[in-house]
Parts: C-alpha cells; structure tokens; sequence
C-alpha cells in the first residue's frame, strides 16, 4: 500500500536534517486513491470515543486498532522495508511502528506537547491525512525552543503544517520537539497518527 520502493530517501534524509525548527518532513499523494479511500472506509468502521484532558479534545479509536485494513496498515509501517526507509530518513534506530485513528471536528484541539518518554522509546511520530475536505484550522503547528536541559522554557510558534488528505508527516521525538493541532473551526480532520519506536 505505501510506495516506500519509489521514495527517494537520500533527497528525504537531506530535507529531513535541514528543517528548522527541528527535524521533519512532508510526504504529499502518498498512497493510490484507491487504498486511500479503503483506508478512509475502514476509519468510518472503527469505532470512536471522545478523549477529553487537559490539553486535548478528540475523538480517537482504541489503542490497537481492529478493522483488518488499518491492522494492515499497521503491519506495513512495521515491516522491514518501511523500518530501513524511516531509519535511513531519519538517523533512528527505529525497530517497530504503531497507530491510532483521530477525528478532529469542530472544537477539536491538542494542545502544546512533546511525544518524548523514554520508558516508551518513541523516536520518529507520523501523521497521515486521510480526509481534510472543508476543514479549517486542525494545522499541525512547529515550535523553536529554548531549553534548559531537558525543560522547555520559552517556545516560538516556527512552522504550520496545513493538513491535506493523503499527506504523511514524520517528525523527530526529542524533549524540544514541541508541536500541537490547531482548534478545528469547521469541517473535519481524520488521520492516522502513531510512532516508529526503538
């Protein structure tokens, strides 16, 4: 389903260490229509439940996903070709991937975060678009930051991300990779988000 095979991860790995604020990047019409709208179909199957906190509101499936299409999916980003293309991008010792289902609406939000725990091991995050139409706002947002040694003192917002169906993002986990999603004002945000992990 994911064309690894045609990526060039040479030009990738270079976009990848040359991005400010910290290391990402954007991969646009990553599948065929068709596996994305199957993708989008399964996601339609999977049940939801709202995740309320303190920086976040969301719906979002289970932490293993059950449609057979999306467990799929999940086998993919953990196989061996996809793990040598992140590590290669990358630089992470990435040994295996998770995902979860979000759905973003209108009021929808996660707040200013880093990914980074290390009893987790969690190295490179992704998040894959698969439905955008009519969406406003839900941009994953980029922040520079000043650190003292691993605490984040001051942060600048540095780079906004529209979401767009069929669009893949691979972000680096460190303690300074701080990001969020934008409040959603109107449409819908789905995608597929996870880990390569170590």
């Amino acid at each position: 389903m994911l064309p690894v095979a045609g990526w060039n991860l040479d030009e990738l790995a270079r976009t990848w260490a040359a991005a400010k604020p910290f290391p990402y990047v954007v991969l646009d019409d990553v599948v065929e229509p068709d596996a994305l709208a199957a993708l989008l179909h399964a996601v339609s199957q999977e049940p939801h439940w709202p995740n309320r906190g303190e920086i976040y509101d969301f719906m979002a499936s289970g932490e293993t996903v059950a449609h057979p299409t999306l467990r799929e999916l999940e086998t993919e980003l953990g196989s061996p070709p996809m793990l040598e293309a992140i590590r290669a991008i990358s630089g992470r010792p990435v040994t295996r991937a998770d995902l979860r289902s979000y759905v973003y609406v209108p009021g929808s939000y996660l707040l200013p975060h880093a990914d980074s725990r290390a009893s987790i091991g969690r190295m490179v995050a992704f998040a894959y678009y698969l439905h955008t139409e009519g969406c406003e706002g839900g941009e994953l947002e980029l922040f520079t930051c000043e650190m003292e040694g691993d605490e984040v003192v001051h942060a600048t917002s540095a780079e906004l991300v529209v979401p767009r169906a069929n669009r893949m993002v691979l972000f680096d986990v460190t303690n300074a990779s701080l990001h969020q999603v934008r409040e959603v004002l109107a449409g819908s945000r789905v995608s597929l988000t996870g880990w390569f992990l170590g």
